[in-house]
């Protein structure tokens, strides 16, 4: 494939113009020769309709007779970690790392999808699997990972700034709750990884396993953090129960139990995450303000 017959995505143009602006204009224009170059670096053929998310161009691609996906970022530097990450987990419950080239934010990947797991009928089985991947990746962390605690001082301040933009949308006490776990956070001493963003979409049929979590941030810290991408992506539907709330707390219980963490550090976590997220969509016209709203009175 040459970067004549290549053509970006038109979802991923418009996802990077309207983030990034001018700097994701250039990237743009040089995603189709840096594409063409790593096919021809790791020796692929192109195998596929390019995907991708909201930062990466993903191309199903094949290294001999293997099937592999061909993965570049943006280069952020929220995505950076992501091949260190991989490395460490190293196919244990997340797709394994088979090149990479830190310089433009590529990598070459075990395939996997396209389905989601998204498609299981069940929120709660989901749930369970996302809990058990959790788990699974919760191995020791390098000493180089950056840590979810070093991640709370700039948390606190963007909480700062969406406050005195939308004064009295969350309750004072909701937003102290919100401040004691981010607080909290900064000290949080665990020595192992978690993935960061492990909501539904990030979580990947395969072959090999019949899971595999993809896309992760490469943090050390406590897997309870991820308990707000776990049941927030599929809560909607709990919002016609007799009691929302206990729904929620059985939702969060359910991944902290086959995750392995604290219930109630889990719970905080929710709580603290709805906060940011009401507060993000309601500047930006986001539309999940019935279910943040709930999440943000956990614990109330």
């Amino acid at each position: 494939m040459s970067s004549e017959t290549f053509h970006v995505p038109e979802g991923l143009v418009r996802a990077t113009t309207d983030r990034e602006g001018a700097t994701g204009n250039a990237w743009l224009a040089e995603l189709p020769a840096i594409v063409a170059r790593l096919l021809d670096a790791w020796d692929c053929e192109a195998d596929g309709t390019p995907a991708h998310g909201e930062v990466a161009l993903v191309l199903p691609v094949r290294r001999g007779a293997e099937p592999a996906a061909l993965k570049v970022s943006f280069p952020h530097p929220g995505n950076r970690s992501e091949p260190h990450a991989l490395r460490t987990f190293d196919g244990r419950g997340a797709v394994r790392l088979h090149e990479a080239d830190d310089d433009v934010c590529g990598m070459l990947l075990e395939r996997a999808g396209p389905e989601t797991l998204a498609s299981v009928a069940s929120a709660d089985q989901a749930i369970e699997i996302q809990g058990d991947l959790a788990r699974r990746l919760a191995v020791p962390a390098p000493p180089t990972a950056p840590a979810l605690a070093d991640t709370t001082d700039g948390w606190l301040d963007e909480l700062d700034r969406q406050t005195a933009a939308l004064p009295g949308v969350v309750p004072d006490a909701a937003l102290d709750r919100a401040r004691d776990t981010i607080r909290a956070l900064a000290s949080d001493t665990t020595t192992t990884m978690l993935h960061g963003d492990l909501h539904v979409g990030n979580v990947l049929r395969a072959d090999r396993e019949p899971w595999l979590a993809i896309h992760p941030k490469g943090w050390r810290g406590t897997a309870a953090y991820d308990a707000f991408t776990v049941v927030a992506v599929r809560a909607g539907d709990l919002l016609e129960t007799a009691d929302p709330e206990r729904a929620f707390v059985d939702r969060v219980r359910r991944f902290a139990d086959a995750a392995g963490v604290d219930l109630e550090l889990a719970l905080a976590c929710v709580q603290a995450r709805a906060t940011s997220s009401l507060l993000y969509e309601r500047l930006h016209r986001g539309s999940w303000f019935a279910m943040l709203e709930r999440l943000v009175q956990l614990g109330a």
